[in-house]
Order: structure tokens, then C-alpha cells, then sequence
């Protein structure tokens, strides 16, 4: 039989990820995305394929029943390459060493990582609308 968490174990859980990942809920995080292009690795990989384009800063808000939704929906990033989005890692060095959580990204809201754009062209925006961390 699996087990299961209530809220307030899965809230504190989620807390503890985004203060890995970002420092703090809240905006202006230490959380980094890179939309990268090619197919997803393992997170204990150096990773596949040529970084489009990095977003700095990210960070979210507390949990709620276990999820916690980016703090804004508009994190920005000029892209430094052009190609296709095929996966992206969202990574920060801290105390705990360096933490990655890697997941597919496009304009689908099914998408780990939802972004404004699927083909991204050099010198272009690139917003990251949507990233939600989930304990289920």
C-alpha cells in the first residue's frame, strides 16, 4: 500500500525545495533555467544539447496543498542561441551542492516548464509563464 502525506507535510516539503532551489518564496529567487535544445538526460547528467536561453532570478510562492506556483508569470530571458526547445533545468548551487529538478518545456500548459515560444530564435524573449512544484 503507498502512503499519503496531508497538506501540511506536503506544503513543508515543497517549502524546503523552493528554498533549495530559490533561496526564499518570493520573487527575485537564485533559481536559473536553462531552456536547452535536444532530449532530456538523467538530472545527474551534465545535460544534452546547446543552451537557447537562460532565465535568471526565478522564485514561487508558498505552497498550497502541496503545490507552489512561480511568484509572477512573466520571468524573461534573451535568448543567446536559436533552435527548437526540447527540455530545460532548473539549477542552483547552494550549501547542498548543486540542485537540479529537469522536466520537458514548450507552450503547452501539460509542459513541466511553460514557456511563450517553442522555436526560439538568438537576441529574441523567451518568458517562462508557468512552473508549478507539486507534492501529490
Amino acid at each position: 500500500m503507498a502512503f499519503a502525506m496531508n497538506d501540511a507535510l506536503k506544503n513543508a516539503v515543497v517549502l524546503n525545495v523552493i528554498t533549495l532551489m530559490a533561496g526564499t518564496s518570493g520573487t527575485g529567487g537564485t533559481a536559473s533555467l536553462s531552456i536547452r535544445a535536444g532530449s532530456q538526460p538523467s538530472a545527474e547528467s551534465a545535460g544534452t544539447g546547446g543552451t537557447l536561453c537562460v532565465i535568471d532570478g526565478i522564485g514561487w510562492d508558498e505552497a498550497t496543498s502541496g503545490t507552489a506556483n512561480l511568484s509572477t508569470s512573466g520571468y524573461i530571458g534573451t535568448a543567446g542561441s536559436t533552435g527548437s526547445a526540447g527540455w530545460a533545468r532548473l539549477e542552483c548551487i547552494n550549501d547542498s551542492g548543486t540542485c537540479r529538478i529537469d522536466g520537458d518545456v514548450g507552450t503547452a500548459a501539460t509542459n513541466a516548464f511553460t514557456i511563450n515560444v517553442n522555436s526560439i530564435v538568438e537576441d529574441g524573449e523567451v518568458t517562462l509563464t508557468a512552473a508549478s512544484i507539486t507534492l501529490t
